[in-house]
């Protein structure tokens, strides 16, 4: 049996009530470590290998090299092979020209890379779910790191409160375990396990915004206060992030009564809603529809489609009435008039 140094024991017994208490992971299911080679992901996949000996469910890992960096790209893919080789689990890789994805999709580098990685992702839980008795599911390795700088791009992306639940620890078919967990106890479990792992130099690199927040406003922000304000952000995260699920769970709640039998919105119950309340409820119901009927995720909506949409509620309803018809992305109308908001397609008009 394995001598765990205190450190150690504890980190993993934190882990263990956080998938537990949060339901994520069980005997039946199949969980994919998504393993990049870094600290983090390594960390992640030493966790597992922990737990699977406890829950005995099923386990296997994936990497994506991106042919960024092609000669340490193919020094992490072969990292990771033998870290799987040796603890016996499935990895599957893909090879993937990001920049070459980035130019013909007129993305960033980031943007590109993340869409790389989902498309991955989806594709290894379309083959694996046939073959699994319960869930199958991704696990990342996010850090609570990492939710303190992807809050700080969404507020400087003006997301708002949306922006600051955008990382969560269960994430329907996504899983994120080390999400409460610092960075810095990370690298101490890892050091006094001797376990090893690859460093991604462009984690250093200032192309990138992600890393300037991270190295330079982060470092200077705690520098000018004279204390480390990850922790108080992580506070003010966890608590905005319950106060977005409750607003989130009564604007679901609002849309069931104000559903009509065609699957049209009543304008007069949203009439009725104080418009942040209204705008919500607008925002869910428009991007269920996207995702329901035009099966896609990119609803692309703004702070200004909810504000026209929330002005033609109360004119139609209580100023002169008149029926209006607004354009949305992806071609979709939204037609407004004293009784109902109605969805079309263009070729429905």
């Amino acid at each position: 049996m394995h001598s765990y140094s205190r450190t150690t024991y504890n980190f993993l017994q934190t882990l263990r009530e956080t998938v537990e208490r949060n339901s994520l992971i069980s005997s039946s299911d199949h969980i994919i470590c998504a393993l990049s080679g870094g600290l983090d992901s390594v960390m992640l996949f030493y966790f597992l290998l922990y737990y699977r000996k406890e829950l005995d469910f099923e386990l296997s890992a994936c990497h994506l090299h991106h042919g960024i960096r092609e000669q340490t790209a193919d020094e992490d893919e072969a990292f990771v092979r033998k870290l799987c080789a040796e603890a016996q689990v499935e990895l599957s890789v893909r090879h993937v020209d990001v920049p070459a994805l980035a130019t013909r999709r007129k993305l960033s580098l980031e943007a590109a890379g993340r869409e790389a990685r989902q498309e991955f992702f989806r594709d290894l839980m379309d083959e694996k779910r046939p073959h699994t008795n319960g869930s199958c599911r991704v696990a990342l390795a996010h850090h609570a790191d990492d939710a303190v700088e992807t809050f700080l791009l969404n507020l400087g992306r003006g997301s708002g409160s949306r922006g600051v639940g955008a990382m969560r620890i269960s994430d329907g078919d996504v899983i994120r375990p080390l999400l409460e967990t610092r960075v810095s106890e990370l690298e101490e479990v890892a050091v006094a396990e001797k376990i090893d792992w690859r460093e991604d130099e462009t984690n250093l690199s200032s192309e990138f915004l992600r890393n300037r927040i991270r190295h330079q406003l982060l470092p200077l922000w705690s520098e000018l206060l004279d204390y480390d304000v990850r922790p108080v952000l992580l506070r003010y995260i966890n608590s905005a992030r319950e106060d977005e699920d409750f607003l989130n769970t009564s604007a679901e709640k609002l849309i069931k009564s104000a559903l009509l039998p065609d699957g049209s919105l009543s304008t007069v119950i949203m009439a009725e809603l104080d418009p942040p309340l209204q705008k919500r409820v607008l925002r869910i119901y428009l991007e269920n529809y996207y995702r329901e009927k035009l099966d896609t995720e990119q609803a692309e909506l703004s702070h200004a489609h909810l504000t026209i949409l929330s002005a033609s509620i109360a004119e139609a309803v209580h100023g002169d009435k008149k029926q209006r018809r607004h354009h949305l992305p992806q071609s979709l109308v939204a037609q407004v008039s004293e009784s109902r908001i109605l969805l079309l397609n263009n070729e429905e008009l």
